[in-house]
């Protein structure tokens, strides 16, 4: 059995990893076994300050930037 779970990374260069949505060290299994959906992935996301530009997803960091 294969199974997937979605993560949104910030197109920014950091320097210091990557910043993802939700963070990898929060992940559990639960998340492996009944993974969300994309749009539900984004909602939850944009309730965390993150935002999507021209194609690219942007951490809060880098969203007050823009």
């Amino acid at each position: 059995m294969t199974r997937a779970v979605r993560i949104i990374f910030c197109d920014n260069e950091h320097g210091t990893g990557d910043q993802t949505f939700p963070e990898i060290a929060a992940l559990t299994s639960q998340d492996f076994v009944e993974p969300k959906s994309l749009l539900v992935l984004r909602r939850e996301a944009k309730k965390a300050g993150w935002s999507r530009h021209a194609g690219g997803d942007y951490c809060p960091s880098c969203t007050e930037s823009l």
